[in-house]
């Protein structure tokens, strides 16, 4: 993909539209949009859409922002809204694509789900089921009757839909935890994610930590702490992470210069944006950019 003005946005890839329904979700196998395309997927990313690949069988090369994997056999990929990725699967690879419009989740922030699928919400991540085939086997069902759903105008349609996808989060959910060693309190994780959800919304205002702590009811000590507990990281690292996330993405991905690049990420001096940029990564922007071939999966 060449470099163009925007990283591409896409309602569905190849599909430069947006379809302005809260209800809306998509299911597709793997195969069907990528399979006359070479089987590949070029790097782009989505504004509105919340996507989960199932990986059934075969192989897949992917890449989520600037960093890249090779997967075999059963796993599940999550790709939050905004989030660049790209995919190069081995022909004949078995699996599905579920796209889900963001309003569809928004409920889950309020009810008693929520501690077992916001985590899954904001961050890209890769769930391993090789090694547990018992799961996936209780996964792949219910994959199967969302199918059943999308290929049917009936009554409760949609409700259904959203009580499949609701499900399928919840046992991603629990293989995720099961892939982890932390031990935090719900209401801990709870925070963590929260904080992670406030720093997506306002990096580019460069909050302070007290700011965020502020907004989260808590102190600044306190917070950190929670920090270090979940990320291994302080807040200030969680945002300084967050934009030179981005800023990577724009010199990666778009041809706008070093100083329209660091107004949209809120600098008002590029000077600083570029010590900023040069201290984090030991190269000032434009050589990274300079060094940074386009990457290929």
């Amino acid at each position: 993909m060449s470099r163009v003005s925007n990283i591409p946005h896409f309602g569905l890839y190849g599909e430069s539209s947006w379809i302005n329904d809260p209800e809306f979700f998509h299911i597709e196998d793997i195969e069907s949009r990528s399979g006359n395309l070479g089987w590949k997927i070029n790097p782009h990313r989505h504004a509105q859409l919340f996507q989960i690949l199932i990986l059934k069988s075969g192989e897949a090369k992917v890449q989520l922002d600037e960093q890249q994997y090779k997967l075999q056999g059963a796993w599940v990929i999550i790709v939050p809204a905004g989030v660049v990725h790209g995919f190069r699967f081995a022909p004949d690879t078995d699996g599905r694509v579920i796209s889900i419009a963001e309003p569809l989740l928004e409920d889950a922030y309020q009810e008693k789900a929520a501690n077992f699928i916001q985590p899954l919400l904001s961050q890209a991540c890769y769930i391993d089921f090789n090694d547990h085939r018992n799961v996936f086997s209780e996964l792949w069902p219910l994959i199967q009757q969302l199918e059943n759903e999308s290929a049917f105008i009936r009554e409760g349609r949609a409700l259904m839909s959203e009580y499949l996808i609701k499900a399928i989060l919840l046992l991603l959910y629990r293989q995720y935890a099961n892939g982890t060693t932390g031990n935090t309190s719900k209401t801990e994780g709870s925070h963590a994610q929260l904080l992670k959800e406030l720093i997506e919304k306002h990096y580019r205002e460069h909050w302070t930590s007290d700011q965020y702590a502020h907004a989260l009811g808590t102190s600044t000590s306190r917070l950190n702490r929670l920090c270090k507990t979940n990320f291994n990281q302080s807040v200030l690292d969680l945002i300084h992470d967050r934009i030179l996330l981005e800023a990577k993405r724009s010199l990666i991905y778009t041809v706008r210069s070093v100083e329209e690049i660091s107004y949209d990420l809120g600098f008002k001096d590029p000077g600083y944006f570029s010590r900023f940029f040069k201290r984090s990564t030991g190269l000032p922007p434009g050589k990274f950019r300079a060094l940074s071939n386009q990457p290929t999966i």
